[in-house]
């Protein structure tokens, strides 16, 4: 007898992460801990249609917000793929730019930076940005 094939539970359709919450802010509503494919982020939350709880985990699509001038460059691959500028929200991320995917700690929309800096797609980059928000499904 054939096993019917299923969708890990911990998997998503179209951008959507699974998201577990570690932390929500008591003075900043919009603020939100999350672990994401075993990485701790600070993000902000950009749409949320209910009410969350620590500890319970969600679907959420992260977009990468970026600083007026877009500060990308080549790096050479390494172990660290996030790096928090404290405070804030702000972020380097370490990945490889692959057309409109962009690899790190998870994969995430290049939101068309490979347009923009074609010099950079199918490399490891270094890349800033200014928070990255968290809506919720």
């Amino acid at each position: 007898m054939a096993t019917p094939l299923t969708k890990p539970s911990d998997l998503t359709a179209n951008d959507y992460k699974r998201a577990r919450v570690l932390a929500l802010n008591d003075q900043i509503e919009e603020d939100i801990t999350l672990l994401i494919e075993g990485t701790i982020v600070n993000c902000f939350i950009s749409y949320c249609p209910y009410e969350i709880e620590v500890g319970k985990s969600y679907d959420v699509e992260l977009t990468l917000n970026f600083p007026d001038t877009c500060e990308l460059e080549r790096a050479e691959p390494s172990g660290l793929l996030v790096e928090k500028i404290a405070p804030g929200y702000s972020y380097i991320l370490y990945g490889e730019l692959c057309d409109d995917k962009f690899f790190t700690f998870t994969s995430l929309s290049a939101q068309g930076i490979h347009y923009d800096h074609p010099e950079f797609n199918e490399h490891f980059v270094k890349l800033r940005v200014e928070r990255i928000d968290a809506s919720f499904r």
